[in-house]
């Protein structure tokens, strides 16, 4: 039997029901699959922006380099959006669900200092073209702080013995605050015996401009050339990001203990007339680069009797580098012969007692006798004689 009118209009209505749902379906399918997610990357400075339909992506702050933090601000036109967040770098932060739910997925990939970051957005295709707009308000520097550090010696010229102060100075050159300054100042040198105020000790905060310093004292004990490592100072800002600095290592040179060294200058006449005097200059001069202390001068003749002397022994408190001390012997020969006169220094050199001495050779002469010249007179006399007998001889 065929089917009448109304039948096949029934039919033909539920057909349509079931087919409109399908193809709606399909075209929302199509759709999606013309309306991918895509993303790009962009490079902020703090102020700067990303556009990106009715959103605005804003970095507001960069808080801590150290621990990957930056602060960001995402709202969206008429308010239905405005939201800030620490975004932590490589985690990934969804407005609106996200791109998978045409909102937006934003992840800061890389904090490049204390003023700039990488940052991604991720968003559907419909949503427009992502563009970067730069900040409209003046730049302003960061809050940073830069600390110089100084190491000195207090003398060029070191010798073994010698008491070197030596000095740390830090000083704060930067626009910010350093927070939780130390000083290393390591390791200790093995050429030096450390006195007192060792380790340096400095600030642990300094504001812009400020600066400290810290002092110690060491003894030299090892000559040789050293190298004086550099000094490390770390500190933080005040978002607590990690900072440090070095001094500039340099080369000494420790010199051998400084020493007296005397020498003594005996001056007089290589000989004296038996009775007679005469006059010994003494000198004595501290060739040495330390003072010769406590000295104690010693003198003796050889042989002992037949010539006299005063002044041999004597004591001097001290004979600065480069100083000079004289004196004067007198002499008295009661006795002919050839003598030696010594004088012998003992003295306190910086390194220990030390002994030095020097001598001079005096001759006296014997007693000379006016008729001696008379007796030369007599062949001279008899020569005379015979020849103005000679003479008369001749003439007649």
């Amino acid at each position: 039997m065929r089917p009448t009118p109304i039948v096949c209009l029934m039919l033909f209505l539920l057909f349509m029901h079931l087919m409109v749902p399908a193809l709606a379906a399909s075209d929302s399918d199509e759709d999606d699959d013309d309306d991918e997610v895509t993303f790009k990357d962009f490079t902020l400075d703090i102020g700067d922006r990303i556009d990106l339909g009715d959103y605005q992506m804003e970095l507001i702050d960069v808080q801590s380099v150290a621990d990957g933090l930056a602060v960001m601000r995402v709202s969206k036109s008429g308010g239905a959006l405005d939201e800030q967040r620490a975004f932590l770098v490589d985690s990934a932060n969804n407005f609106d669900g996200g791109a998978e739910s045409d909102g937006v997925t934003v992840t800061v990939t890389d904090i490049l200092d204390e003023t700039s970051v990488k940052v991604r957005v991720e968003y559907r295709e419909s949503l427009g073209t992502a563009r970067k707009r730069a900040s409209e308000r003046p730049a302003a520097f960061p809050d940073k702080p830069q600390i110089l550090v100084e190491k000195s010696f207090d003398k060029n010229q070191i010798r073994v013995g010698d008491e070197v102060k030596v000095t740390i100075t830090v000083k704060n050159t930067g626009t910010g605050q350093a927070l939780g300054i130390a000083v290393q100042d390591l390791p200790p040198l093995p050429e030096f015996s450390y006195v007192v105020g060792y380790p340096p000790k400095i600030k642990e905060t300094l504001d812009p401009g400020q600066s400290d310093s810290a002092v110690y004292v060491m003894n030299a004990v090892k000559e040789g050339s050293i190298r004086v490592p550099a000094v490390q100072v770390s500190y933080t800002d005040k978002k607590k990001n990690s900072l440090s600095n070095n001094s500039d290592a340099f080369n000494i040179q420790i010199n051998p203990k400084s020493r007296a060294e005397l020498a003594i200058d005996l001056e007089g006449p290589a000989s004296i007339p038996l009775e007679g005097e005469a006059y010994v200059n003494v000198s004595l001069k501290n060739m040495g680069s330390a003072p010769a202390t406590r000295i104690v001068v010693e003198g003796e003749i050889k042989p002992a009797e037949g010539l006299a002397a005063t002044n041999l022994d004597r004591s001097i408190f001290e004979i600065p580098p480069g100083g000079e001390e004289n004196y004067s012997l007198r002499l008295a020969g009661s006795s002919p012969g050839d003598y030696a006169i010594r004088i012998q220094a003992g003295y306190d050199g910086g390194d220990g007692s030390l002994k030095e001495e020097a001598s001079l050779k005096v001759a006296v002469l014997e007693r000379e006798y006016k008729y001696q010249y008379l007796l030369l007179t007599i062949p001279i006399a008899i020569v005379a004689l015979w020849m103005y007998r000679r003479y008369r001889e001749y003439k007649y």
